[in-house]
């Protein structure tokens, strides 16, 4: 820091700078999007569960406060998760996985927002409706650019599930966490293709 300081630097070497963080960032996301992944599945299909479990199924977008805490933390995930897909492929899917993956994550930080803006008072319901279909289409353009690339299986469930859950039904909730389940899944045993070294499951 003191050596930065000390540099003066113009902004074209600041922005070599936050460009290279960025960068940094994004390869740590690759090691995530596994386990993100799968804590994204397991928490929507455990909110699936209870929306499923409802004698009268819910009005889309079919929050419950119940579920609430849960589908934040899922929906904070998936960017996490959505991000590190992303990353794993990014050579590969060049400037539009870059606009895929810069809708995703406004639509998932918008979505997650929404919802943790209703745990503290009520909240527009279009906030939350416009916030999980601007997540949810990010999620399908991502996908839809792995299907490109050696992560296919990836992209494809994450691009099937993101469509289906855009309409609403409760057994959509389902069908979203299983398929990031799946997903988080394919990743821990395919490894990091930036670090081989880094671990998997066999």
């Amino acid at each position: 820091m003191a050596l930065l300081e000390e540099a003066d630097l113009g902004v074209r070497a600041r922005l070599d700078l936050a460009r290279g963080a960025i960068d940094a960032w994004c390869q740590v996301t690759t090691r995530l999007a596994g386990p993100a992944a799968l804590l994204t599945g397991g928490l929507w299909t455990i909110a699936g569960l209870f929306v499923v479990g409802q004698a009268t199924p819910p009005d889309w977008p079919g929050y419950h406060i119940d579920v609430l805490p849960m589908t934040v933390a899922a929906t904070t995930l998936g960017l996490i998760g959505i991000l590190g897909c992303w990353a794993r492929q990014r050579d590969a899917v060049g400037r539009i996985g870059g606009v895929a993956v810069l809708v995703a994550i406004i639509g998932q930080a918008g979505w997650a927002v929404a919802l943790g803006a209703t745990l503290f008072g009520p909240t527009p319901g279009l906030a939350v409706v416009v916030g999980q279909a601007a997540g949810l289409i990010g999620c399908l353009l991502v996908g839809l650019v792995l299907v490109r690339t050696d992560d296919v299986v990836v992209g494809a469930v994450i691009a099937v599930a993101s469509a289906t859950m855009l309409f609403g039904w409760p057994i959509a909730w389902l069908g979203y966490g299983l398929a990031w389940t799946l997903a988080g899944s394919v990743l821990l045993r395919a490894g990091d293709p930036i670090d081989p070294s880094w671990p998997r499951i066999a």
